[in-house]
């Protein structure tokens, strides 16, 4: 060891006062930096903290509809956000309505069977883990950790440590992406190829991905084995041991700093060996205390790297053992947090080097990182194979990945560093003709960008088509897009004629009708629209729920205010549907049985949070105010939120709520939580979940054994002049069955949530719903301020009632003819502020 590495180490141990004074004296340009100024808007931050940028607004949509219209009616930029794990502000510009997708989070629709499942971009990988689990299924392709979100890994076109598979877009069927104009295009390989191609990898550079379609494998059983070398002999190794290997799961290899000469390989391959730990997914914690330590070991004690190569890895590396593959592919980026950002942060880079140019990249890479003096705590090398073909692909042909995640400070002179010996390794990189991953901090030149991604130029010529104004912004496209000068503007176009009617209207219309009544399953009973509402309202209250605790205790929530709620909208729905002719008994006593059982939990609940929990409660509020923060409470938390999402896409009998009680039992307490109130959510929330399990395994059962299966479609009757095509064009969702008539349609559409969001893009799109299931009638809901009143007419109110948790708001339960959809629903769309549609309930 060179006496000049032993003083630097020294230096970083010992020289803790030199480094504080020049902070002192560089604190001014800290704050210069970082403080916003008085009156500006909200500030977005990345993981890192480095790079703050200030916003002109956050929205946080929780629909695919609300995504569409925040799109269509801003006129100014437009940014895209998720976990924010990018590091050199990839989600946001300056000035821009920021689009907060963490609440876009449901799975629209999930088949075992065809090992498939499609969900919002804002779900994470945990979150998908959690249910795809249960039925021995895992994710195909992802990152080692599982925080991330789904649309942020497609933005970025992320990798694992998967044996021969490359970037995540092998993985993915199909997208959903909102476009500069708000319409909603479905893209995969084969249909809108160039839009696919473009948007996975792409940055949220042409629109908002908020749905996607991936692929499921077989979650099996996996045995870890390491093994040690000289980096000489490694990619040899690989190819002759593990691309060839038909068991091999996982691979990483950690390459160690300072002299960057040996590897460990850790390999995790299928086996049929039971497993040696029991849990099929790593149990959430809200602290990693002995991750956080080992790592602040590696960046700052003397001769760190040294001992972990040689004495702490080792032991840790221990033993064989045998694991689920969801297990190893569930961890939580939380446990890389370290204490505080203030002083310094941890930051990643990512090279990828063409794989018979492995012995060229290393020694200039590790040159380039003694030279600096660069903290680098870690070098993991993966391997992946070429991109099928997205436009900024980073994985040309077969190559090595190196994963650097280093320490650095931040002060501005620091910051400087890292930026030149950043654009050194680029060259490097370069020089080998490899390239560097783009979601981490914006460091290139653009001459280097150009040359790292020569297809650049046909994504920003897509990009110019797609989105002319340049609306979709963040700091890496501020970097380095150029939008082109606008075209002169055209001529403005004649204003659209209205939708033609036919001098034989009533007998085409009688004619159509007798059509559609006799084709199977067309027709619905009319009553159905109104009986789903006190079901949707148990849905709506999850989410109040959920949003409740978030900012209050528990024992605050209305409970007997929203019981006594459900059942007067009961009463409503009961007085609605009674004088039809065939009152349909089975449904009302199902809804029945439902509101029995929501009651009695609310009603329980609600008497033990008044009581011991108020108690426990006051023990447990933190001096600032807020809900009671302990352990215990955050994962009660955040179940609420998993579960309020769950249920809008699935039964909730279909919930997981007996494995939630394992991860409650294994939670780190937080240094302000109450010893009482601990213990007591601990035996509550198990009471809890157990009831519900067990309440869940029956009502499923029974609902396998009565019912068929619900359909997840419905028809409708819909004009349209611009023909089948332009029809189905609105929306991915909405199938053209067959035209029954000139610019008359039988159209397919998706049920529950999107069903709504499908009719806007009818309406949207210039079409006219002329009757939906053969009924002329229809219920919606609004959310609206306590004074609003229908001053326009547009439909019948069936009821209103005031928000359980928000006085000042109420629900509207409306029933408005189907035919002047097209004109009820832009109305409302158009209302004074406050006024949302909440859902349109189908049949």
């Amino acid at each position: 060891m060179s006496c000049r590495r032993a003083d630097t180490r020294w230096r970083r141990a010992g020289g803790a006062v030199g480094r504080l004074v020049a902070r002192v004296v560089l604190a001014s340009a800290v704050v210069g930096f970082a403080a916003p100024a008085v009156g500006a808007g909200p500030i977005v931050e990345e993981v890192t903290r480095l790079h703050p940028v200030e916003v002109e607004r956050v929205e946080v949509p929780r629909t695919v509809d609300e995504v569409r219209r925040l799109v269509a009616r801003h006129p100014g930029p437009i940014s895209i956000g998720g976990g924010r794990f990018s590091m050199g502000g990839q989600t946001a510009s300056e000035g821009t309505l920021h689009l907060d997708l963490r609440r876009l989070d449901r799975i629209v629709a999930f088949s075992p069977e065809a090992r498939w499942i499609r969900v919002q971009a804002g779900i994470t990988w945990r979150a998908i883990q959690e249910v795809v689990d249960r039925h021995d299924l895992a994710v195909a392709i992802m990152q080692s950790y599982a925080s991330f979100t789904v649309g942020g890994s497609l933005s970025v076109n992320v990798h694992g440590r998967y044996v021969g598979r490359g970037p995540l877009v092998g993985s993915v069927r199909s997208i959903a992406v909102v476009l500069a104009d708000g319409s909603l295009v479905e893209a995969s390989p084969e249909r809108n190829a160039e839009l696919f191609f473009g948007c996975i990898g792409g940055y949220g550079g042409l629109g908002v991905i908020v749905e996607a379609t991936l692929a499921l494998e077989e979650n099996g059983r996996v045995e870890r084995r390491v093994d040690r070398m000289p980096v000489a002999v490694y990619p040899d190794w690989f190819f002759d041991t593990i691309a060839t290997s038909p068991t091999a799961v996982f691979h990483n290899g950690d390459l160690y700093p300072p002299d960057y000469e040996r590897v460990v390989a850790i390999t995790w391959s299928a086996t049929d060996r039971p497993a040696t730990i029991e849990s099929r997914l790593r149990p959430i914690r809200d602290r990693y205390p002995f991750e956080r330590l080992f790592y602040a070991f590696v960046s700052g004690a003397p001769y760190a790297k040294t001992l972990r190569e040689r004495f702490v890895d080792p032991f840790r590396l221990r033993g064989d053992p045998v694991v689920w593959r969801n297990y190893e592919a569930s961890y939580d980026v939380a446990e890389l947090e370290p204490r505080s950002r203030a002083e310094s942060t941890f930051v990643l880079q990512e090279y990828f080097v063409p794989v018979d140019r492995f012995h060229a990249f290393v020694p200039k890479m590790a040159e380039i990182f003694r030279r600096y003096d660069a903290n680098v705590i870690n070098v993991s090398i993966r391997h992946a194979i070429p991109d099928p073909g997205t436009q900024l692909a980073w994985a040309r042909e077969e190559v090595f990945a190196f994963v650097v995640y280093y320490e650095q400070g931040t002060l501005p002179h620091e910051r400087t560093t890292v930026g030149i010996w950043t654009r050194e390794l680029i060259e490097a990189v370069l020089a080998v003709g490899g390239t560097w991953y783009l979601p981490y901090q914006i460091h290139a030149t653009e001459d280097q960008f150009h040359r790292g991604y020569p297809r650049a130029r046909e994504f920003f010529a897509l990009k110019a088509r797609v989105d002319p104004g340049n609306r979709f912004r963040n700091k890496l496209w501020d970097a380095y897009y150029r939008a082109p000068a606008p075209a002169p503007a055209p001529a403005p176009a004649p204003a659209p004629a209205p939708l033609p009617r036919r001098a034989d209207a009533a007998t085409s219309s009688e004619a159509i009708r007798a059509r559609l009544a006799a084709v199977p399953g067309h027709v619905r009973p009319g009553d159905q629209t109104f009986l789903t509402l006190p079901e949707w309202f148990i849905v709506f209250s999850a989410d109040e729920y959920a949003d409740f605790v978030a900012t209050r205790s528990p024992s605050a929530f209305p409970w007997l205010a929203s019981v006594a709620q459900f059942w007067r909208i009961h009463r409503a729905v009961v007085r609605e549907t009674r004088a039809g002719p065939d009152f349909n008994w089975g449904y009302q006593v199902m809804i029945g049985v439902i509101g029995l059982s929501y009651s009695a939990e609310y009603l329980a609940r609600g008497l033990y949070e008044s009581t011991i929990g108020r108690f426990t409660g006051w023990l447990a509020t933190p001096s600032t105010g807020g809900p009671p923060d302990s352990s215990e409470d955050r994962y009660a938390r955040a179940v609420a939120r998993d579960y309020a999402a769950f249920v809008h896409a699935t039964p909730w009998y279909a919930f997981d709520f007996a494995p939630r009680i394992a991860p409650l039992w294994r939670l780190e307490p937080l240094a302000n939580g109450s010893v009482v109130r601990r213990w007591e959510r601990r035996f509550a929330f198990t009471v809890e979940l157990l009831a519900k399990a067990a309440w869940s395994s029956f009502v499923g059962w029974a609902t396998r054994t009565g019912y068929d299966p619900a359909a997840l479609e419905i028809e409708a009757w819909v004009e349209h002049d611009g023909g089948a095509s332009a029809l189905a064009a609105l929306d991915p969702r909405i199938e053209v069955a067959e035209t029954i008539a000139p610019g008359a349609h039988r159209v397919v559409l998706p049920r529950y949530e999107p069903f709504g969001e499908a009719l806007r893009a009818i309406v949207a799109g210039g079409g006219r719903i002329v009757e939906i299931a053969g009924n002329d009638r229809i219920l919606m809901t609004l959310l609206v301020p306590g004074e609003w009143r229908d001053e326009g007419h547009r439909g019948r109110v069936l009821g209103e009632w005031p928000l359980p948790t928000d006085a000042r708001r109420k629900r509207v339960a409306l029933a408005v003819d189907v035919g002047p959809l097209h004109e009820t629903l832009p109305a409302f769309d158009e209302a004074e502020q406050g006024v949302v549609v909440e859902h349109v309930y189908d049949f």
